[in-house]
């Protein structure tokens, strides 16, 4: 079983406003007094394109040079967010 992240409880929370059955008072029972953390593009969505992009292009010449220019990111940044895939861990 893994963690449950803000992410999980931001679609908890979508998924319910989202339901026509539901009011705001329906949402207020539910999660008043919660605090939510609405997640950043970045961390999510941004982060697993490049990823995704990255791994499907592995080996090709120059690709992170790419990612960087379409992404607006310096090639460090882009080699950061591709540690795991090039640098798997033991665990």
């Amino acid at each position: 079983m893994s963690a449950i992240t803000n992410y999980d409880l931001f679609e908890e929370l979508y998924a319910f406003i989202e339901n026509p059955n539901n009011d705001i008072n329906a949402t207020i029972k539910e999660f008043g007094g919660s605090s939510f953390y609405i997640p950043s593009y970045k961390t999510t969505i941004r982060n697993d394109e490049i990823i995704e992009k990255y791994k499907q292009n592995l080996g090709q010449t120059g690709y992170v040079k790419k990612l960087a220019r379409e992404y607006d990111l310096s090639e460090a940044q882009v080699y950061a967010i591709t540690k795991d895939v090039r640098e798997p861990g033991l665990f």
